[in-house]
């Protein structure tokens, strides 16, 4: 203020005014800051706000009244705690502006890895049947040649197919592997009784065991699960190929065990058992522990960790070196009635003789192979690749085998209800 401003007895007003006139309580009339300030003289009323003057400086007002009467105000330059304010404002503004870009660029990543996963799962639904079509009409060909073969050739084609089925292994177990990553597998649960369940899975393996020399028995066969029986005879399987493949003397047991709400299925090998460290381990790809020598890419148990959620349930491993392993698959239980297992259309039975048996698929060698194959086995092939081509030969046929994916889109469950359209009795595989 200037000197001759203040001194005892100077009004108020005064003051107010000079502050008002130089900007110090913003924009607005001199008189209405004036008045305003008065207001709160006369009332007592407290104040407290901030001005940026015109220097750069910010100054902090505070009034209130005093006990005794009269009122007293302070000023007060909060100058550097301003601009640390400000400063502290830019910078959240700052990271709020980061976030929010950084937010955009992961949503746009999210965006592509989902069309990238749609995109892989398209490409792995039609590898299954595209990559694997070779090898199937391959296998059909080694078939054939089969029944002609002399018999010193017998061994050189059952090398041949040998060595097709591995590779088919390999492709599929790669193919599953992939979808499953790819959240291309949707679980269609069935109520599974697991005695018959069971009983039939051991019965497939026996040729195996008994080629190695080993037991292979089921016992306490009992239950009820609801859950995917593809999906669950692909986790039962691949945990019973590995028992007998790591078991070189003794036998594998299968069994079950109820364990409270749930049940308990033990696979139990005599095998060379597996060390605790390396428990975890043999769940991931390509993995073998190299005890044994043994066919195989360590594909199987990979599956296993991959399929077991998606029936809900646990798997879990016990082993000791030398003495061997059980592998325990733990499924909820369930007390309804199972359901009634598919049944495979009936097939004429009567006197043996040539069929004329039709071969429906958009592969032109899985047709030419599976010709090959029935005339091998002293019966006609016809092949057909569209719906139209097929129902030519509906009133010359004695069975028909029909893949599912046709030429032009269509697909086999069409051309199956117009066949039994025409022929209800006829046999369709």
């Amino acid at each position: 203020y200037p000197p001759e401003l203040v001194h005892v007895g100077a009004p108020i007003a005064d003051l107010i005014r000079h502050n008002a006139r130089h900007g110090d309580f913003g924009p607005g009339e001199v008189e209405y800051h004036v008045e305003k300030r008065l207001g709160h003289l006369r009332y007592g009323q407290p104040h407290s706000f901030e001005r940026r003057r015109h220097d750069g400086k910010t100054i902090k007002t505070v009034g209130g009244p005093m006990p005794g009467g009269g009122y007293v105000m302070s000023f007060t330059d909060i100058s550097e705690e301003a601009r640390m304010r400000a400063e502290l404002r830019t910078t959240l503004e700052e990271l709020e502006r980061r976030v929010e870009q950084r937010t955009s660029e992961l949503s746009e990543v999210n965006r592509r890895l989902a069309l990238a996963d749609r995109d892989k799962t398209r490409f792995l639904a039609a590898a299954s049947h595209d990559l694997l079509q070779p090898l199937h009409a391959a296998r059909l060909f080694t078939g054939a040649l089969a029944r002609d073969a002399a018999p010193t050739q017998q061994t050189l084609v059952a090398q041949v197919e040998n060595s097709l089925v591995a590779a088919e292994d390999l492709l599929r177990s790669l193919l599953d592997i992939s979808r499953l990553d790819a959240g291309g597998v949707t679980p269609e649960p069935v109520s599974i009784a697991l005695a018959p369940f069971l009983s039939d899975l051991v019965d497939s393996f026996r040729p195996t065991a008994a080629a190695q020399g080993l037991k292979l028995r089921a016992t306490a066969l009992r239950g009820t699960v609801q859950c995917d029986a593809g999906l669950l005879r692909s986790v039962l399987q691949n945990i019973i190929a590995n028992a007998l493949r790591y078991t070189q003397a003794g036998g594998v047991v299968v069994g079950v065990r109820r364990r409270g709400s749930h049940w308990r299925i033990d696979v139990a090998d005599s095998g060379v058992g597996i060390d605790a460290a390396q428990i975890p381990l043999i769940f991931n790809e390509f993995t073998r522990l190299g005890a044994v020598e043994v066919e195989g890419l360590g594909l199987g148990l990979a599956l296993v960790r991959r399929i077991v959620p998606l029936l809900g349930g646990d798997i879990a491993v016990r082993s000791l070196p030398g003495r061997g392993s059980c592998f325990s698959l733990t499924l909820p239980a369930h007390d309804a009635a199972p359901d009634a297992p598919a049944q495979p259309a009936p097939v004429a039975q009567g006197a043996e003789r040539a069929l004329t048996v039709l071969v429906v698929d958009d592969d032109a060698r899985i047709v030419t192979a599976s010709i090959a194959l029935l005339d091998a086995l002293g019966h006609r092939g016809v092949g057909a690749e569209t719906i139209g081509d097929a129902l030519h030969h509906v009133d010359r046929i004695d069975a028909a085998l029909v893949d599912y994916q046709l030429a032009a889109g269509e697909t086999g469950v069409t051309l199956i209800a117009q066949l039994r359209a025409a022929r209800a009795d006829l046999p369709i595989l």
